[in-house]
């Protein structure tokens, strides 16, 4: 598929980003993102990762300024929150490979990981204001703490790998131990008893993965209606 690619091996479902236009989410990622994440059947992983030394630059401005040139704005926004929805509601585990930047909707997807493994040369950014979309919180939150992605879309403030690694949100290695340290987690993971996984995801937090999904469904909700649309 157009900008990444879809492996399926055993009880892992893989999507690499290829590397071109620093792994930026438009039309194509987005559709890929959310065929791959819905293939994912209990028991099984999905698996993100990318080439090249971003994981992913976030939002394609040159697509979100053609979007708004045509006024599709609203359209855009629909497909990139389905994709985030979909890594949030992916029925199996979900582990996400990260280096460099991850920005905007590659935070998102960071953040939507039951596993984090990130390079120490990772950082995230959250411009969705910038942009002038008032969401992406509700997601960030179950990485971070509230304040802190807080000031990351007010001032524009950055969360190195380093303070996540401090806060222990994530998994941070050099980067020439980023694949086998993925490796690792996933091999940890397939040998669990799929049902009980299953159970337990389900359980965390009161079932908190439902919750930021709902969450951001509001989130999106509210921005589509700034656009003239009744989700």
């Amino acid at each position: 598929m157009n900008g990444l690619e879809i492996r399926r091996t055993d009880r892992v479902v893989t999507v690499e980003l290829n590397g071109d236009r620093r792994n930026a989410l438009g039309r194509a990622r987005y559709a890929g993102l959310v065929e791959a994440a819905r293939s994912v059947g209990v028991g099984e992983i999905l698996h993100l990762r990318a080439r090249g030394p971003h994981f992913c630059a976030g939002q394609d401005l040159a697509e979100f300024a053609e979007d708004q040139a045509r006024g599709a704005s609203a359209e855009g926004l629909e497909l990139g929150a389905a994709a985030i929805l979909a890594v949030l509601r992916c029925r199996g585990v979900v582990l996400v490979e990260a280096q460099g930047a991850a920005v905007g909707g590659g935070a998102l997807l960071v953040a939507a990981a039951d596993v984090a493994v990130l390079s120490d040369d990772a950082w995230l950014a959250l411009p969705e204001l910038q942009l002038g979309l008032a969401l992406g919180a509700s997601v960030a939150e179950r990485l971070l703490p509230a304040a802190l992605v807080r000031r990351m879309m007010l001032l524009g403030e950055r969360a190195p790998a380093t303070q996540l690694a401090a806060l222990g949100v994530a998994s941070v290695v050099a980067a020439a131990e980023l694949v086998p340290e993925a490796a690792r987690a996933l091999e940890a993971m397939v040998g669990l008893d799929s049902a009980v996984v299953a159970e337990a995801r389900a359980a965390w937090g009161g079932g908190e993965r439902e919750v930021a999904a709902t969450r951001y469904e509001a989130e999106v909700a509210s921005c589509l209606r700034r656009f003239g649309v009744q989700a």
